[in-house]
């Protein structure tokens, strides 16, 4: 009976450590409006392609970094790793693997809205080419 309360609570932390490292902060759309609002200097960045941005537009005051660049990692490395920063993307599939990668890179505060740009335009918010 011991030993299976012990092989239950040791896989319980390490199914617990495991989801602790690999979570993100992440933000609805009334968050990411209210953060932007609230400390002008978070950093937006919109994270997908050109074209993307053509067809949808972005959210006023984002910055364009493509995800899919090969020079990613540098354009991102130009941001203010203090300051906040908000990724998106179109659906939330992009966007999380950035705050990892950014996370890595030493930013101090990385969120992702989550709901991306499909998100954005669903609950009818302005957008800016």
């Amino acid at each position: 009976m011991h030993r299976i309360l012990f092989v239950l609570m040791t896989g319980m932390i390490a199914l617990m450590s495991a989801c602790t490292a690999q979570s993100q902060t992440t933000l609805s759309a009334a968050q990411t409006e209210e953060m932007l609002q609230k400390d002008p200097s978070t950093q937006l960045v919109d994270l997908r392609t050109q074209a993307e941005i053509n067809q949808t537009g972005k959210i006023a005051g984002a910055k364009h970094i493509n995800f899919n660049s090969p020079d990613f990692q540098a354009q991102i490395g130009q941001l203010d790793k203090n300051k906040p920063v908000i990724v998106y993307c179109a659906s939330g599939g992009r966007s999380p693997r950035a705050a990892a990668a950014m996370t890595k890179m030493g930013f101090k505060t990385v969120y992702d809205y989550a709901g991306g740009m499909n998100d954005w335009k669903a609950k009818g918010k302005k957008t800016v080419q």
